[in-house]
C-alpha cells in the first residue's frame, strides 16, 4: 500500500479551499430561496401608502382598501 503524505502549506491550502467551496455551496441556494421569498412576498403583501400599516392584497384587484385607515391603495 502506498501512503499519500501532505505537507503542512499543501494540508492548509486544502483547508482553505475547502472552506470556500463549502460556503459557495450553501451559500448560493440560500441566496436563491431568498430572493423567491421575496418575490412571493412582494406579490401578496402590501403596505399602506398613509399609514404605512402592512396586510395581505386581496388578489385580482388593482386597487385596494387599507383595513388599518380605510384609504385606497394601488398595486
Amino acid at each position: 500500500m502506498s501512503s499519500m503524505s501532505i505537507s503542512l502549506n499543501g494540508y492548509f491550502m486544502f483547508l482553505l479551499i475547502g472552506g470556500i467551496l463549502a460556503v459557495v455551496v450553501v451559500m448560493i441556494p440560500v441566496q436563491i430561496t431568498s430572493k423567491l421569498r421575496r418575490l412571493r412576498r412582494k406579490r401578496t403583501r402590501a403596505i399602506c401608502r398613509i399609514c404605512g400599516y402592512r396586510f395581505l392584497r386581496p388578489e385580482n384587484k388593482s386597487i385596494f382598501p387599507c383595513p388599518h385607515c380605510g384609504v385606497n391603495n394601488k398595486s
